[in-house]
């Protein structure tokens, strides 16, 4: 099912260019299991022309993929952000047992994750491509990240991801598929280790915090 999505985006793309990478990251942002590579991949195969010359094809690019995708994939970020946001507290009271804390050592977290470290934190997770995006928005909204800077430094990052995906798609041509199921795996493993490493921190923080106590 998420493979007949994914390349009835592709199709998408083929018949509305612009519009459709838009759309498709969108897509992809709801969609967590969507391989988001292959989306942006595969737009730079597909509607930036192979004979252009680079400084016109980095034009096309910016124009075709990086504007549509990175407003639709700022845009796409509300959704776990909104979540976590307004719904977080809840589930760590609720399950507080199990994760080994609770919200007054995460609003202890979310004091020291302020200023420089949110701005570059944010920025580097959204644009490096293996990098799990449905996480980052998650915990940007645990976290209680402010709106405005939230959405600042996720447009920022996300410029960078989306032009590197999509430059690497049109310079490989026909073969992104292969590349981007290579860099979708790797999203995945990151995901998982980044799921480890939380549990892991906030086990840490559980028993920092009640040392001090």
């Amino acid at each position: 099912m998420i493979s007949d999505i994914t390349h009835w985006i592709l199709d998408l793309m083929r018949a509305y260019g612009q519009l459709s990478v838009f759309i498709g990251v969108m897509i992809e942002q709801v969609i967590v299991p969507i391989p988001s590579p292959m989306i942006i991949m595969g737009a730079g195969a597909i509607l930036i022309s192979p004979d252009l010359s680079i400084p016109h094809g980095i034009l096309q690019i910016l124009w075709i993929i990086v504007l549509p995708g990175t407003i639709a994939s700022t845009l796409g970020s509300y959704i776990g952000y909104t979540i976590s946001y307004y719904g977080g507290k809840a589930l760590v009271i609720r399950f507080e047992q199990f994760l080994g804390v609770d919200w007054d050592q995460i609003e202890r977290l979310e004091r020291r994750f302020q200023g420089k470290k949110v701005a570059w934190s944010l920025i580097l997770a959204r644009a490096i491509p293996a990098f799990p995006l449905s996480l980052i928005s998650v915990l940007g909204g645990l976290l209680r990240i402010p709106i405005k800077p939230f959405t600042l430094y996720t447009f920022i990052g996300s410029i960078f991801r989306i032009f590197f995906l999509g430059f690497v798609g049109w310079w490989i041509g026909a073969t992104y598929e292969k590349v981007a199921s290579h860099l979708d795996t790797l999203e995945t493993m990151i995901s998982i280790l980044m799921l480890i490493a939380m549990g892991g921190i906030l086990g840490y923080l559980y028993y920092k915090f009640r040392k001090k106590g």
